[in-house]
């Protein structure tokens, strides 16, 4: 019974919800998951955009966690060891889960605290807020109101934002900061089976893309976690044609990676291991062939550490010393057929649009085929423009870090016919 009423309650979130986005004033650290504790890059830059070590005071809500305790234990530990004081980091106990390893507490009874107003002016006092990882839908069910309206919880962390603080939040706490938000799917499941808008028993074994509605801190787009590592671009691209007469841009997060957002001047910086990926369906066409999607003219972008974005302009600002590859090719390899992009098991997306596209002088396109079944699959092609850029730094620890600027991207449905050679 207990678990019928959750997802009772989910169904209602997504068919009713009707929470809407506004401008903050503050900053965002849109973290994709897997945020290492030794990441210096991403903490000390959100505890620097929270007053500095001296100052800042954290409100941590672990309500989309299954072992809400844990996760507050640890991102608590996390920042005391970047120097934040005790005393200023705040349990803001809200949770629809019990923490297993607590015998004394069930931690599910804090489903209703969203409307505490005493956690809310807990809120009021801090510089940052912390959104931990788990299940969006468990933020968002325990953060809103019956009729779609925001909690005093809620409230009191937009005031923070309209104030100046930041906000941050890692995989599910990072895919509530848009205001359409993605909260189940594969990038093949969105492509074949399309999209759905609740998360009822009848859609449980699903891997259709499931759309509903998120905070609204991030203005900018479409915000997705563990892009790369859980290939989760094409579900990335369902979710914009989707909503492309609201939003033109969609946003990538690798694990261990942070997208920073600066509300006042609309830039975006990364911060960490990995990359951001950006889409852009400004001048993209999209049709259906057979029920299938049929999608031209994308653009893409990929950005590493150090690298900004302006949005207002779409200009890429590579990190100081990475130099153009364009011209200056490392490799040279012709025809780099590639195959499972739409995989988490396939050739990954920065390899393919970085080393074998945009630092590869032997290439112009790049063509990605994904099977559905034996004679159908998706083409992907990947294609250099005139005004498609590479930048390309080699780091301390000899690691290759890339920036990749305006590349055309075309998916296709196609048919396959695979005959043994003789």
């Amino acid at each position: 019974m207990k678990r019928a009423g959750i997802s009772l309650l989910l169904l209602l979130l997504c068919t009713s919800f009707i929470v809407t986005a506004q401008d903050g004033k503050g900053s965002l650290v849109i973290v994709g998951g897997g945020l290492n504790p030794d990441n210096k890059e991403v903490y000390s830059r959100m505890i620097g955009l929270a007053g500095g070590p001296e100052k800042a005071a954290f409100a941590v809500i672990p309500s989309a966690s299954g072992v809400p305790v844990q996760s507050w234990v640890s991102i608590s530990k996390t920042l005391q060891s970047y120097g934040v004081k005790a005393d200023n980091i705040h349990l803001i106990n809200i949770s629809v889960m019990d923490d297993d390893s607590t015998m004394d507490t069930d931690e599910s009874k804090w489903a209703g605290n969203g409307n505490d107003k005493r956690l809310a002016r807990t809120i009021r006092g801090c510089t940052g807020v912390w959104f931990t990882g788990g299940d969006q839908m468990r933020t968002m069910m325990a953060l809103t109101l019956p009729d779609g309206g925001r909690t005093p919880v809620l409230e009191a962390v937009w005031e923070v934002y309209n104030k100046g603080g930041v906000i941050g939040g890692s995989s599910a706490g990072a895919a509530i900061m848009s205001e359409i938000m993605i909260g189940n799917g594969t990038s093949m499941g969105a492509l074949k089976q399309g999209i759905i808008r609740d998360n009822g028993p009848e859609n449980e074994e699903t891997d259709a893309l499931l759309l509903s509605r998120g905070i609204g801190f991030f203005p900018e787009g479409i915000v997705d976690q563990h892009f790369n590592q859980r290939a989760r671009i094409g579900r990335l691209i369902v979710a914009l044609m989707d909503s492309r007469e609201k939003y033109h841009l969609a946003f990538g997060v690798d694990e261990n990676t942070a997208l920073i957002y600066s509300a006042y001047d609309h830039k975006i910086q990364v911060a960490g291991a990995a990359g951001l990926t950006i889409i852009n369906a400004a001048e993209a066409t999209y049709s259906l062939v057979q029920g299938l999607p049929d999608i031209s003219n994308l653009s893409v972008s990929y950005l590493e550490n150090g690298d900004s974005y302006l949005v207002n302009t779409g200009e890429l600002i590579p990190a100081a010393g990475k130099k153009a590859t364009r011209g200056n090719e490392y490799y040279k390899r012709e025809h780099p057929a590639q195959a499972g992009i739409l995989s988490a098991n396939g050739s990954t997306l920065r390899d393919v649009i970085t080393i074998n596209l945009m630092d590869n002088k032997g290439a112009e396109s790049i063509s990605n085929l994904n099977f559905t079944d034996s004679e159908n699959a998706f083409l992907l092609n990947f294609t250099k423009k005139p005004s498609s850029q590479g930048f390309y730094f080699e780091n301390a620890r000899e690691e290759d870090e890339y920036s990749v600027a305006d590349i055309r991207l075309d998916i296709s449905p196609v048919k396959v016919s695979v005959t043994k050679i003789k």
